[in-house]
């Protein structure tokens, strides 16, 4: 089994990322556009570290900023696939999370009724004979 998460992220010299740049003839590794001069780029890599991706420059790619935020944070992005291998993976060597219980909010706290309070008054009349 590949241990995935413990591979330390390790950043490119500025001459890995122009020859980085130059394999990928300045195209975006995720949406293919061309990436112009002066526009900002960062080296993504193709398969993330955290699903057992390496740091060789054959998994890493030049991509816009925001198709590299999309990409990890989007609704099945990076993150969620990583987090999801590793429940799977804990559940797999048979680790079990704590589950925490949900706090209710409770039910308002009544006092007992007194019974001094509670007993009967005499019944007034409401309609008294009229004479």
């Amino acid at each position: 089994m590949t241990d995935v998460t413990t591979t330390p992220r390790k950043p490119l010299t500025p001459t890995q990322r122009l020859k980085l740049f130059e394999t990928h003839k300045g195209l975006c590794g995720l949406c293919g556009a061309q990436i112009r001069a002066g526009e900002q780029w960062i080296d993504e890599h193709i398969i993330p570290l955290g699903l057992g991706g390496s740091n060789e420059l054959s998994n890493r790619a030049p991509v816009h900023v925001q198709c590299a935020h999309s990409k990890t944070h989007g609704s099945q992005g990076d993150v969620a696939k990583i987090a999801k291998a590793k429940r799977q993976k804990m559940r797999h060597m048979g680790i079990k999370t704590a589950s925490q219980k949900i706090q209710s909010r409770g039910f308002p706290k009544f006092e007992k009724q007194r019974p001094e309070l509670t007993k009967l008054t005499p019944r007034r009349a409401m309609f008294e004979d009229m004479p």
